[in-house]
């Protein structure tokens, strides 16, 4: 089953990144998942104190066989390469759950059956709470939210 997780993820991230996919083999087992083709802007932030910026989008699901869906977040770098907001300065939440950011996943979705073949839409909102601005520099950060494929009921 591990085996089978790995080449499912593999194949997720080909086809989303292609843009369109050929006729899936329906004997063959595959969840395919489409993201937002433009990055999701979470907002701007400034001055002292906690800082929380939040975001919503929506990730479309088809799948034949039953899945579980886990997501992370990593963490928010300096698009000009002048560092990384470490995580002990981030508080990150997907759909309401608290998760590590870089370190951890949380379950997203969970279907015990497939899909219909027009597919299912996943909510997905993320919340990152930021300290102690005043130790990066400013400008735009830019962080990847990692979706995970588990095959199984």
């Amino acid at each position: 089953m591990c085996d089978l997780a790995k080449s499912i993820s593999v194949a997720t991230v080909c086809l989303v990144m292609a843009g369109s996919a050929s006729a899936l083999n329906p004997m063959q087992p595959y969840v395919t998942i489409a993201m937002p083709r433009k990055p999701v802007s979470l907002g701007k932030v400034w001055g002292p104190g906690i800082k929380q910026v939040s975001a919503q989008m929506s990730a479309r699901v088809v799948a034949n066989i039953p899945y579980h869906l886990e997501a992370s977040f990593q963490s928010l770098s300096h698009t000009g390469g002048k560092g990384a907001i470490s995580p002990k300065h981030m508080s990150v939440s997907i759909n309401g759950k608290r998760v590590p950011a870089g370190a951890g996943r949380v379950a997203i979705a969970h279907s015990a059956t497939p899909t219909p073949s027009s597919g299912v839409d996943v909510p997905i909102e993320l919340q990152v709470a930021v300290k102690g601005l005043e130790y990066y520099p400013a400008g735009r950060y830019r962080g990847t939210l990692l979706i995970r494929v588990i095959p199984g009921s």
